[in-house]
């Protein structure tokens, strides 16, 4: 295994290695992935890039301190290096170094019969250049662009300054001619124009405590990048990785950069806010007011919208977490697994899942068949409104060519609609309740489920619904999951006695239920070919 050198470049002079393997200089450039500043950034972030390759801390490292001459002159002695530049936001890497890219994942180790393990990623930062197998030069020239760092300012964004300007916008519209010929103050559905008024002349509207910059401008240019950090870590959790947040202590905490589910959750309150403030008007009948009536009008919708806020953001959010935990996973870069812990953080992804609904597949999930469940928000709704100003596009550009896309194929599916017509031609209406009997049925396992069982919980699914279709009592459906839970859970030995429980008690519901006679029947089947199927020893580790 080769050596390589590292020079990490800071504001008050370098640190080098000139031993180091190749894992560890690849970690290092990994944690490059967060947007360290310093020295002390690289070892609060080295936890969720570390793999059993390199040393559990990166104070562990054989590096020294030097000044910048030294480290410069280090290299021109060597064809194997990298320089990690913590001030100027770059990467380069010696002549002799194999590529390692922009947007890369890597597996430390690759175990008997070609299985990965310990994968570590690479994704910088879109502000961050990177120059590979270059020459050493390359540590004394100055950047090629203008190093732009996306920076928020969230105590404007999600403080007092974003209440007060709802509130005066709301007022505005509400005391205007307007609203009351357009009867909005009864009409819940009229409201939504003017909705879309104060949501977007607050995300538009320059300011000046955001250094003449839009609020919008701050929500984008780091989705993308953020996305694929948090899809490493979720990486690293599937191969038996801790999850590990990034700590609040790292450098310019407060002001980085809005990951997807920070900015659609921003979206989301701004609605909600505005609904609310529509309400309180109406509530209030609001009606023209002078100067004086105004300011206090004004000064209580501040105060009843303050309240609304902090409500929702400790609320839970679609039957699941609330919004404040959300964003916080967003902010420290973590995916959100159902139960999971985070190191760093003392809540958890709720688990929503209810285990009330007599669905043989969902008391499979319950059971951790399908490992760890991820829920996230992709924001498509933000998408609606075609509208520029809610987009999860950065440029007006980017949004405007999704727009004639869109134009595009709504086009080609009207042009060949209206061919199929033409010649005379009709679809059938697509069935929404597809049986899972209908069609072949292949022998073959499904991915990821050697035993069979499910393959037999998608047909018992089918079965329990027609059930509760027909009125079945609960215990029925009950009993009916009881005995599959067995049967899927019990020892080799224990098989055909589960199996055979399984069949009577679908015997039973076939003479109470003659419809479910033939799906019955090939259920019955299929359990007699798990039973004599040697794939079916659950005392398999895999």
């Amino acid at each position: 295994m080769q050596t390589v050198v590292v020079v990490i470049v800071e504001e008050d002079g370098c640190r080098l290695g000139v031993s180091l393997d190749e894992e560890e200089a690849l970690t290092l450039v990994a944690v490059t992935s967060e947007d360290p500043t310093c020295w002390g950034d690289v070892v609060a972030y080295w936890p969720r890039y570390h793999t059993p390759a390199v040393p559990e801390f990166a104070d562990s490292l054989a590096l020294e301190r030097v000044d910048f001459a030294a480290a410069r002159g280090t290299l021109d002695q060597h064809e194997s290096w990298v320089v990690i530049d913590l001030v100027r936001r770059r990467i380069a890497t010696g002549p002799a170094m194999e590529p390692i890219g922009r947007d890369q994942a890597f597996a430390m180790v690759v175990e008997e019969f070609g299985k990965q393990r310990w994968p570590l990623s690479v994704h910088l930062p879109p502000w961050w250049e990177m120059f590979e197998q270059t020459d050493p030069s390359a540590m004394d020239r100055n950047r090629e662009t203008p190093l732009t760092v996306r920076r928020v300012n969230r105590e404007v964004l999600f403080g007092a300054a974003l209440i007060e300007d709802l509130a005066r916008r709301i007022l505005d519209i509400v005391e205007s001619d307007e609203w009351r010929s357009t009867g909005a103050g009864e009409q819940v559905r009229v409201r939504y124009d003017f909705t879309l008024r104060v949501h977007r002349d607050w995300l538009m509207t320059p300011r000046q405590d955001l250094a003449g910059q839009m609020p919008r401008q701050m929500l984008h240019g780091a989705v993308s990048w953020l996305d694929r950090v948090e899809w490493a870590q979720r990486l690293r959790f599937e191969d038996q990785r801790e999850m590990i947040a990034v700590p609040t202590s790292v450098s310019g905490y407060d002001e980085a950069p809005m990951g997807r589910e920070e900015v659609v959750m921003y979206f989301d309150m701004c609605r909600e806010l505005i609904g609310s403030g529509w309400e309180w008007c109406a509530a209030q009948g609001i009606e023209l007011q002078d100067v004086e009536g105004r300011l206090r009008r004004e000064h209580e919708l501040v105060t009843f919208l303050t309240g609304v806020k902090d409500e929702w953001l400790t609320s839970p959010f679609e039957g699941g977490s609330p919004p404040q935990f959300i964003i916080e996973c967003s902010r420290r870069r973590v995916p959100r697994g159902m139960g999971v812990a985070i190191a760093g953080m003392t809540e958890r992804e709720a688990d929503r899942h209810e285990i009330d609904c007599d669905c043989p597949i969902c008391n499979m999930m319950a059971d951790g068949m399908f490992g760890t469940a991820f829920v996230g928000i992709d924001g498509h709704h933000l998408e609606l409104d075609d509208e520029f100003a809610f987009s999860l596009h950065e440029t007006r550009e980017d949004w405007e060519e999704q727009q004639r896309e869109f134009a595009q194929m709504s086009a080609d599916f009207d042009r060949k609609q209206a061919e199929r017509q033409a010649r005379g031609e009709t679809e059938p209406d697509p069935d929404p309740f597809v049986s899972a009997w209908s069609g072949h049925i292949s022998d073959d396992p499904l991915p990821g489920d050697p035993q069979g069982h499910l393959k037999l919980a998608f047909l018992l699914t089918e079965v329990v619904g027609i059930l509760q279709s027909a009125g079945a009592p609960r215990e029925d459906l009950q009993a009916l999951n009881e005995s599959f839970s067995a049967f899927r859970s019990c020892d080799r030995a224990e098989l055909p006695d589960c199996g055979t429980q399984l069949k009577e008690q679908l015997e039973d519901i076939a003479s109470r239920y003659p419809e479910l006679v033939a799906r019955v029947a090939d259920l019955q089947s299929r359990i007699d070919e798990q039973i004599r199927s040697p794939a079916c020893d659950n005392d398999l580790p895999f």
